[in-house]
């Protein structure tokens, strides 16, 4: 203690005095201690609350701060980014996820953005690239590629940016890199890189609009989805089909150009307001199914919101009340599809209550599907069909009911019916019934085609086995992937016996010739009577026959000039442009495929750009020989498709005294179509209402006479515009792929007194059906139509001009096809050959 007890009685007045002044004194420094100590601790305890509110302030800042500009990934619109496995490699484990792609197809793409302080005007290049970061150089040519299209973000609003991206069939490209670029500064702000996922020959999409998607996730797990296939010492193959579930009350991922449509398979439409997709986006679903694509709607929930909308025409049946839907009712239809061939049959489908749907009434051309009931209906659409049912899709007991996958494959998918055998390790394998080696052929998962892309081309898919004898002489057996196109139907391909024969067209006639010797003795012998005689007698008429020696070196000037520019293209003076060019059309439908086969020729060093009208157009450069240009030490060039006001494809530098091309394809507009009608005599008659004038007509017809495929063909010759001819068919020999009609070709020829550009090769082609590489389709068309139309077809516009422009446009039109052959059941089912295991 600092004080202690003490006694005041025996201490003395002086010794209290200072006792008490002491402790006094030791009071006063305790309480300063304790004040002192008691305010810097208050203060310390308010700085540090201040500095945490401070610190907490900046934090909140810090977060509430965002970069000037939001850049998400490139994804497609379909199958968005894919997840790496165990497989891939570190390096692309470090690269992130991938890009779902197929090869040969236009892959529709969205990005989003979102400019956080200010308004950001720039534009979005895509391309792609080799592992060592260089641009892939395009096959069999010197220019790599790069897609470009502007970007507009206004203030504080998020933007969908879509765009398309082209991966070739045959390519050294690994990865996709996207930038955005300032327009102002030609910055760099943001660059994404996805390495890249390809999709076999044989897989495509299956694309379900549903306002509850969720409820057609059963599909990804069915068979016909899955193709399950075990095999010894074999990598088990991929799905047919890649499910896409998208939600009908949000943007939905569709591109608005059909050429991005070529991987979609199958579209399921339930219950979607029409409304959602943009003007651009139903036009391309249209064009999309006149080439083959296939549409399953929900009648129930459907039909009524389709009334009036861009798609009521091209439904196959019309809502007449609802209906209630009892197993009586559907007794004799489940039997059918239950049957087997082999194995057991499958159980009847008994709903244990009735099922509510709607009545289906019929329109005229429509074709209920096999098993009656008045449950499903189909209609074409030019090569392409719609089916609508009475009862909901995703209905559980129907899903659930062992029939169902032999019904979806065969029935609302429209494939061949299959055949299942128990795997090498016991699980199921299933093929194709009656084409066993093309279990993985494109052919038979997709109905789209493309004539330009897919006439007298396979797309199958296989492994073929060799052995051979090793050092000891056992033999060895190894097996291979054999590919016929990495992308399958619809792919486009500069290889296609189309692009080929155009391309073997092109360099016939952008040839150099030299004039013959007819051509240039008439040219000296105009030249010698306007300098001599004519000249003369002008100038005598005028009585100044001496200025007759002052004109002659200004008429050998002009002859001079004159003879130059009527030969310059034969000797390779000028810029010259040749079009070879093909117009697929289907049916009554107004709009056609126009695939561009484009020559350019310059005497000097020239960079071309092509621009279009249709925004669709997607162009690329056209190898002219299959072979590699580029030598060691050469570089390669870049060219820009640029989609901005107008689609240009620039940069296509052409050297001197040679020739570049450039393959293009867009959806083509018409006047109206060609169509086969009937005469006021009821014969079978061809109109033109294209608003094109058409040459070497020819209508070829096959049918089916004792069971023998017969052709007959009707040579029209001219016809014009808003005119018709009725068809006079005689048979037809078109074996070893013979052009019909030789003889009227020539004398149409001589007869029109002009120079027109051989197209022997691609004609031979247009007037083959398919065969059996494609064996769902060869027996479908039963009339088709072939002409010329004499001109480049407007739409495109190469800068510089050229002084020399030909071409031509083959017209191939299918007028009429046959419908399908009726689906059968699967020979067997799945649990005839896979047995359930037995529960403990």
């Amino acid at each position: 203690m600092i004080f202690r007890e003490f006694d005041s009685r025996s201490a003395k007045p002086q010794r209290l005095w200072f006792l008490a002044l002491r402790r006094a004194a030791w009071m006063l420094l305790l309480m300063a201690v304790g004040v002192t100590a008691g305010c810097g601790g208050c203060e310390t305890k308010q700085s540090t609350k201040q500095t945490s509110k401070e610190d907490i302030k900046k934090a909140l800042d810090k977060k509430e701060k965002k970069p000037p500009l939001e850049i998400g990934p490139l994804l497609s619109q379909l199958g968005q980014t894919e997840p790496l496995g165990q497989e891939d490699s570190s390096e692309d484990l470090e690269r992130g996820p991938r890009l779902l792609v197929k090869p040969g197809h236009w892959t529709p793409t969205v990005q989003r953005m979102k400019a956080n302080y200010e308004d950001f005007v720039g534009r979005t290049t895509v391309g792609l690239y080799d592992e060592p970061n260089q641009p892939s150089v395009l096959r069999h040519t010197r220019y790599t590629y790069e897609a470009t299209r502007p970007v507009v973000l206004a203030k504080g609003r998020a933007k969908r940016v879509t765009g398309e991206i082209f991966v070739p069939e045959h390519t050294t490209g690994k990865r996709i890199q996207a930038t955005l670029i300032n327009r102002e500064s030609g910055s760099r702000i943001g660059s994404r890189s996805l390495s890249l996922l390809k999709m076999p020959s044989y897989q495509y999409f299956i694309v379900v609009l549903a306002k509850e998607s969720s409820q057609y996730s059963f599909l990804k797990v069915t068979d016909t989805v899955r193709a399950p296939w075990e095999e010894e010492f074999e990598e088990v193959s991929s799905p047919y089909y890649r499910v896409v579930l998208a939600d009908g009350t949000k943007s939905l991922p569709l591109s608005a150009n059909a050429l991005a449509w070529t991987s979609i398979a199958y579209l399921i439409w339930d219950e979607v307001d029409p409304t959602r997709m943009s003007a651009e986006q139903q036009e391309a679903l249209v064009d999309w199914l006149h080439w083959g694509g296939r549409m399953l709607v929900n009648g129930p929930d459907s039909l009524d919101t389709l009334r009036g909308s861009f798609l009521e025409d091209y439904l196959p049946v019309d809502a007449a009340g609802s209906r209630s839907i009892a197993a009586s009712d559907i007794n004799s239809w489940s039997r059918v599809w239950s049957a087997r061939s082999e194995g057991k049959p499958t159980v009847v489908l008994e709903p244990t209550r009735p099922w509510s749907g709607i009545r289906l009434k019929p329109r005229e051309g429509s074709r209920e599907l096999v098993g009656g009931a008045g449950l499903f209906y189909e209609g074409d659409v030019g090569r392409g069909s719609v089916v609508v049912s009475a009862f909901q899709l995703a209905e559980r007991e129907f899903i659930n009911w062992p029939g169902y996958d032999s019904f979806l494959n065969a029935a609302l998918l429209r494939r061949p019916h299959r055949q299942f055998s128990e795997g090498a390790y016991g699980g199921p394998r299933v093929a194709w019934a009656d084409y066993g080696s093309q279990r993985l052929d494109a052919h038979l998962v997709t109905g789209l085609r493309l004539f330009a892309r897919d006439a007298a081309s396979t797309a199958n898919w296989q492994r073929v086995e060799t052995s051979a004898a090793n050092q000891f002489g056992v033999l060895d057996t190894t097996s291979t992937e054999k590919v016929d196109r990495p992308g399958g139907v619809a792919a486009w391909s500069e290889q296609s016996p189309v692009s080929l024969a155009s391309r073997a067209s092109l360099t016939e006639a952008a040839a150099v010739r030299v004039p013959g010797a007819r051509f240039v003795l008439a040219c000296l012998g105009v030249y010698l009577v306007v300098l001599v005689p004519l000249n003369w007698i002008v100038f005598r008429s005028l009585n100044r026959v001496e200025w007759a020696w002052i004109a002659a070196p200004v008429i050998a000037l002009l002859g001079t000039w004159t003879l130059v520019r009527m030969v310059q293209l034969d000797i390779g003076f000028v810029r010259s442009q040749t079009e070879i060019a093909l117009l697929e059309l289907q049916g009554d439908y107004k709009r056609g495929l126009l695939t561009r086969y484009t020559g350019l020729y310059s005497s000097l060093s020239t960079t071309y750009e092509v621009a279009y009208e249709d925004p669709t157009t997607v162009a690329l450069p056209f190898p002219a020989e299959d072979k590699n240009p580029l030598k060691v030490g050469d570089r390669s060039s870049a060219v820009v498709f640029e989609k901005q006001q107008a689609t240009r494809l620039r940069g296509l530098t052409v050297s001197s005294a040679s020739r570049r091309n450039v393959h293009s394809e867009q959806m083509f507009s018409l006047a109206g179509s060609l169509r086969l009608g009937t005469s006021s005599r009821n014969s079978k008659q061809v109109e033109n209402l294209s608003g094109f004038h058409l040459r070497d007509v020819v209508v070829v017809q096959r049918r089916r006479v004792d069971g023998k495929l017969q052709t007959m063909g009707s040579w029209i010759g001219d016809l014009r515009n808003g005119s018709s001819a009725v068809l006079g068919l005689t048979l037809l020999d078109l074996a070893d792929g013979k052009i019909p009609f030789s003889t009227e070709r020539k004398q149409a020829v001589r007869s029109s007194f002009s120079n027109h550009l051989k197209l022997d090769s691609l004609l031979k082609l247009a007037f083959q059906f398919p065969g059996d590489n494609d064996p769902l389709q060869k027996h479908r068309e039963t009339y088709r139509l072939v002409a010329v139309i004499d001109q480049v077809l407007p739409g495109s516009e190469v800068s510089p001009s050229a002084s020399q422009i030909q071409g031509a446009t083959v017209v191939l039109a299918h007028l009429k096809y046959a419908p399908a052959a009726e689906p059968q059941p699967d020979t067997n089912s799945r649990s005839d050959v896979i047995k359930e295991k037995k529960v403990n």
